[in-house]
């Protein structure tokens, strides 16, 4: 005798076939804080969660979708970003909010748990390229730059390696609109290292927006090509003068590794937690 084809059966009325099951719309949400992490923060650092949360939730997430569709970013919420005061993250002074490397974690985190390419918009800016001239620019460049940076009316990008006055990079975050460059290059002379800040208007500095991707879709990422581009002295990054430099950065910002851990975390999260 043939047996009958499993797939030619009819469907199966889970709620007839089970009626002491539950629906999952019954359930409550998923709990996203399973080791109960934010009583382990101190009141100034769940206050940053709070503003944060409260931001992306009410005034990013609803427009996302229609911004990745678009492959385009929200220039207008970085306003909104500016005044939660965390760019800048751990760095202390020049108007910048020095937060605990706990509480600058938490704030990425908050931004990645609504959407990573707003959380890695912020990442550069604030951990790679303010945090570089906070640790290795002069006093003079952090009084120059940090303040506008901190209050995002300027925006920056992070570049490392090529060479700064004749070469291309390409896939960097936030160059398409950045205000100023933080480039690494090697030095002919010495074939070492060195820093840089380079302004979007500099002459034979041009920048092409890369198309057609779905990774971080919202972020602008940017051909970068330079054409003998001139730096003058005051924008030599001075304390980075070799490779081993450049290690300053993520060494000196801990908060950046443990937010880059939290991003896949805090998707499943906010998948999870859809209706």
């Amino acid at each position: 005798m043939k047996m009958p084809s499993y797939f030619n059966l009819p469907a199966l009325d889970v709620s007839v076939a089970f009626p002491q099951a539950t629906p999952a719309s019954n359930f409550p949400p998923c709990a996203s804080d399973y080791f109960h992490f934010n009583d382990l923060l101190k009141p100034e650092e769940q206050a940053v969660r709070n503003k944060v949360r409260e931001c992306m939730e009410k005034e990013i997430a609803p427009i996302m979708t229609e911004y990745w569709e678009k492959a385009e970013f929200p220039f207008h919420v970085i306003p909104k970003f500016a005044a939660l005061r965390i760019a800048g993250g751990t760095i202390k002074g020049y108007g910048c909010p020095g937060l605990s490397i706990t509480g600058s974690a938490v704030a990425t985190a908050e931004v990645a748990r609504v959407d990573a390419s707003c959380s890695t918009f912020y990442l550069v800016h604030s951990s790679l390229a303010m945090l570089t001239i906070a640790l290795c620019g002069s006093e003079a460049q952090k009084q120059k730059y940090l303040p506008s940076l901190a209050q995002m009316k300027t925006i920056a990008c992070w570049v490392g390696g090529g060479w700064i006055l004749d070469g291309q990079k390409r896939w960097i975050g936030n160059s398409t609109f950045a205000d100023l460059l933080v480039i690494f290059a090697r030095n002919t002379t010495t074939n070492q290292i060195n820093g840089y800040i380079v302004k979007k208007d500099a002459p034979g500095l041009t920048v092409t927006k890369m198309e057609n991707k779905i990774g971080l879709r919202i972020v602008q990422n940017g051909d970068i090509v330079m054409r003998k581009v001139f730096v003058p002295d005051d924008d030599r990054i001075e304390g980075v003068n070799s490779f081993q430099d450049t290690n300053k950065v993520p060494k000196g910002e801990e908060a950046i590794w443990s937010t880059i851990s939290s991003f896949p975390n805090q998707s499943t999260k906010t998948c999870s937690n859809a209706r």
